[in-house]
């Protein structure tokens, strides 16, 4: 299945509103950055997202702008062992757990081979080097750096999933919490490939700690409620990679659907 990069379910006069934020530079990211970084998600419909949230902080956030483009598209190969150890204990529910991955930012052509770290006590630790080798596959130039990051040999990673999304990134005006807002978010392997519907995400990062933000606001005003959500994990539950465990994932796509009406 191929999958289209255009706009899937997102009116363009809608994304207008993006237009109505002030907007920052990549430079100025670093300038809200958090030593004990809480990472909180919020899945939603598109709609409400664009017609009700984003109007509502557009005084509170700046936009990140890159190049002049404010709406940008990732693409993303997820890694994992023979015995999908980094999936597993996820679905398991284990505390400490990783990801690896490569990504592309299509917009600037530029890749990152990325580990992702969660410990025992919900803070998010990422690492990553910029790269020029293929998104789908793991070279012996790439396995010092993973030796340092991940508890598994880097030379039996192999790729399970590819995904692509555009992504919005706000700032707090404080500098005090950072947004990304995933839409259109698809996924594909050898065999498939799911394209969502009416689905965004929006990720909070922020200081433990840290007083509900005019953004966290916002969404409980509208019923908008936190959820955990793995885009590596619930990829493959959706593209219905065999040998995996599902069921808990199953669960979660469920009560998703429900309260998103089958955005999913």
């Amino acid at each position: 299945m191929v999958l289209n990069y255009d706009f899937f379910y997102y009116d363009k006069k809608n994304m207008q509103i993006l237009n109505n934020f002030t907007s920052i530079g990549l430079d100025d990211i670093g300038k809200a950055n958090f030593m004990n970084r809480i990472d909180t998600k919020f899945p939603l419909r598109s709609e409400v997202l664009l017609k009700k949230i984003l109007p509502e902080i557009i005084d509170d956030y700046y936009i990140v702008e890159i190049q002049g483009l404010r709406y940008m598209e990732y693409k993303t190969v997820y890694f994992d062992t023979p015995d999908n150890w980094f999936y597993t204990t996820h679905h398991n529910g284990k505390k400490d757990r990783y990801k690896v991955r490569k990504r592309m930012y299509v917009d600037t052509q530029t890749s990152f081979l990325e580990v992702k770290h969660k410990n025992n006590k919900g803070k998010t630790k990422k690492k990553r080097i910029e790269i020029k080798t293929d998104l789908f596959e793991i070279f012996p130039e790439e396995y010092s750096f993973l030796e340092k990051h991940v508890p598994v040999d880097p030379k039996t990673l192999r790729p399970t999933i590819e995904n692509h999304f555009h992504r919005i990134t706000l700032v707090r005006k404080d500098m005090t919490e950072r947004c990304t807002i995933d839409c259109e978010l698809g996924f594909k392997d050898s065999s498939c490939g799911h394209e969502t519907n009416h689905f965004a995400m929006v990720e909070l990062k922020h200081e433990a700690g840290a007083e509900k933000s005019p953004l966290q606001l916002v969404l409980a005003k509208y019923g908008v409620k936190e959820s955990g959500f793995s885009k590596y994990c619930i990829g493959r539950v959706l593209n219905n990679q065999q040998g995996i465990k599902k069921n808990l994932f199953n669960v979660k796509i469920r009560m998703l659907q429900k309260r998103l009406k089958n955005a999913l």
